[in-house]
């Protein structure tokens, strides 16, 4: 399958790394706003330059583009391609408003063309390893959940034209870095009920716009779930996901997945995988969804992360949002309209 990269920026090696590595699929072109980029990447994979993804789509009319590119631009992009047959797998958010994420459902629901969405960290072995775990209720019931992201982002990784506003960037933490450990919250318990969220411009005042700490409580039915992202912080520490059951607490820790038992010592399953290319914070699955979602694509099965199957996450993320800026709990049944 012929396919092209929008977007020649810092995750886009990635993608292209990992096609590389995808005998079915064949990377032929690439397009970026700025010539420079396009022609470095394109030079890197031997491949065409292109500085219109339009014109690059009329003239090489690939089969699957990937989105890489500002968030603000995804959903433009997808329409584009999906109304014009071409599959697409794009980098998240899937879209920065409501709004957004509705004109992205209705064009993957008229379309004849696939679209994936890359929450990675859901092919992450000690993820599908506490899913099952929770899935077969083999400690029991969730009692509670908590999630603690603190990174570190300075002026410099703000100083592009898009990172750091509202209109291009769509959020902070929560948007950009801390959706998806949102999202594995989301996969592992269940559609949330209610949210209520704080954010906050801590260490970067003056220098950007939205939030760089967002904190919220969330529950689950009658589970709640504690969540709190920075990037304050000094250092890309791993992220700290615990899910507690009647039986039994598991703890994940960057890769590391620990069963605490009532009665016995913790037990530790290291899943960490060595990366070659990428920073092991992003999640260490790309490859995984990458080359799931070409065979999908080949033999005609469904892939797991789409539009429509994130609505619970991407209803999460505007809940905290509104939540945030209002002050208030907000109910999150039926709240999938635009605004």
């Amino acid at each position: 399958m012929n396919c092209a990269i929008i977007g020649c920026g810092r995750i886009a090696p990635i993608h292209a790394d990992a096609l590389r590595q995808t005998p079915i699929a064949k990377l032929i072109a690439c397009a970026d706003i700025h010539l420079h980029t396009a022609e470095a990447f394109a030079a890197q994979y031997a491949i065409k330059p292109y500085t219109d993804y339009k014109v690059m789509i009329q003239e090489i009319q690939p089969e699957v583009i990937h989105i890489c590119t500002p968030h603000h631009l995804h959903v433009e992009m997808a329409e584009y391609a999906l109304c014009r047959g071409i599959h697409v797998l794009m980098e998240k958010p899937a879209a920065i408003s409501r709004a957004g994420f509705l004109t992205l459902i209705n064009a993957e629901q008229i379309s004849k063309a696939r679209i994936g969405i890359c929450f990675q960290n859901r092919y992450n072995a000690s993820i599908q390893r506490l899913k099952e775990l929770i899935e077969n209720q083999e400690a029991g019931a969730v009692l509670g959940a908590r999630c603690v992201l603190t990174w570190q982002r300075d002026v410099d990784y703000y100083s592009d034209d898009w990172h750091g506003k509202q209109a291009t960037e769509g959020g902070g933490v929560l948007m950009n870095q801390a959706i998806h450990t949102m999202d594995l919250l989301v996969h592992l318990l269940g559609a949330p009920c209610e949210v209520q969220a704080a954010m906050h411009n801590r260490h970067l005042q003056g220098v950007i716009e939205v939030e760089d700490t967002l904190e919220a409580y969330i529950r689950f039915g009658q589970s709640p779930a504690l969540f709190y992202a920075s990037l304050a912080y000094c250092t890309d520490a791993p992220v700290l996901l615990e899910v507690v059951c009647e039986k039994a607490t598991y703890q994940l820790q960057g890769e590391q997945l620990t069963i605490i038992s009532a009665k016995g010592q913790p037990i530790t399953t290291d899943y960490t995988v060595r990366l070659e290319n990428g920073m092991s914070y992003w999640g260490t699955s790309h490859r995984l969804l990458i080359q799931d979602f070409y065979r999908a694509l080949n033999e005609g099965t469904p892939f797991p992360i789409t539009p429509s199957s994130i609505i619970d996450t991407m209803n999460l993320v505007y809940g905290c949002y509104d939540s945030a800026r209002s002050g208030k709990p907000i109910e999150l049944k039926d709240r999938m309209e635009p605004s």
